[in-house]
């Protein structure tokens, strides 16, 4: 970036550079030839610093009149003191064999006005370039910005398509499965899954759900992971009836219940135990028993980020998770 700025300020600062020496190339005399590129030199260098303050300036995304105002007063006086210093540089070094070809037809009483006035004129002319490259390059950024969020929501349509194509054809497959089969607890099975599936279903609709709703889809949950744990795995709720009006974001008990199932060790020998109860008021605990697995997996935390940045957006509180004397509790708000 800072070699592409480098190359722009060099191309559009000869070229400016060139339009202001051409006056002077028309009344060329061959003995003129080293103030001629002496003049060139001098304008060149004297742009090329007014690029990089542009630059600066323009940057600073001030308001445009205290932007371009407060420029064009430091390039002024700029002009002013680069002259001074070229101008000794020159008489020191003895260049030229009288003063700088730039001033030589200028009255002196005027000098530092005219030279003022130059810095002003030049200077404006850089700022304007610099910021109408500006303007052009935020709007081709805002156009691509533009077409990376259409092609994102183009995505994100197809992935919910898909989603939704995916578990109403498993659902509906479901629902003939259970009139197909005659073993009722193979029945049952079916339709605890046909629930867990009708409520990930129905979760795009609502950012909150009841706390009633959550429990029976968590009895539904359960009811499948014990057909595979049985007696290792032990969920024991302990909510009162009071409170089951009450919100929370949906999936939020299944996910803690599905973080104690993969970090925890289930056995019939060592069960799993978990519970949940109300905490105080306004909150839930959801304790289990710390029985780690005998693994190098490292957990993420992405399950607890997810609860807990849900919370965030939802209503600006937050979830507890503590580790004490084997016992592993996260307390969760009630809406």
């Amino acid at each position: 970036m800072e070699r592409d700025s480098l190359k722009k300020g060099l191309i559009i600062t000869l070229i400016i550079s060139i339009l202001i020496t051409i006056p002077r190339f028309i009344r060329f005399e061959q003995s003129d030839i080293w103030n001629l590129t002496a003049h060139f030199i001098y304008i060149f260098l004297l742009n090329f610093i007014y690029w990089y303050f542009a630059q600066y300036m323009v940057a600073k995304n001030w308001k445009l009149a205290r932007s371009f105002s407060l420029y064009l007063t430091i390039t002024g006086v700029f002009s002013i003191g680069y002259h001074i210093v070229i101008n000794h540089f020159v008489f020191h070094f003895k260049l030229l064999n009288n003063d700088f070809p730039l001033m030589e037809a200028l009255n002196k009483q005027n000098e530092n006005l005219i030279l003022f006035v130059r810095g002003v004129l030049f200077s404006g002319i850089i700022y304007f370039v610099v910021f109408y490259l500006k303007l052009l390059l935020e709007k081709q950024k805002n156009q691509l910005e533009i077409a990376q969020l259409r092609k994102e929501k183009l995505e994100a349509q197809l992935a919910s398509l898909k989603q939704q194509i995916s578990p109403h054809f498993l659902f509906n497959s479901l629902s003939t499965l259970r009139t197909m089969v005659a073993d009722e607890s193979a029945k049952k099975y079916i339709n605890k899954l046909s629930n867990v599936y009708r409520y990930l279903l129905n979760l795009n609709e609502n950012d909150l759900v009841s706390l009633q709703e959550e429990l029976e889809f968590t009895e539904s949950y359960l009811y499948i992971l014990k057909e595979r744990f049985e007696d290792a795995l032990q969920v024991e709720n302990n909510l009162p009836m009071a409170i089951v009006d009450k919100k929370i974001p949906p999936l939020v008990l299944q996910l803690l219940i599905e973080n104690a199932i993969k970090h925890n060790v289930t056995s019939v020998k060592n069960p799993l135990k978990i519970t949940i109860a109300r905490y105080n008021d306004d909150n839930i605990i959801i304790s289990n028993t710390i029985q780690p697995k005998l693994t190098t997996e490292i957990s993420t935390g992405k399950g607890l980020e997810n609860i807990r940045y849900r919370y965030q957006i939802l209503s600006e509180q937050n979830i507890v998770v503590a580790s004490i004397d084997g016992v592993f509790t996260v307390i969760i708000p009630i809406l």
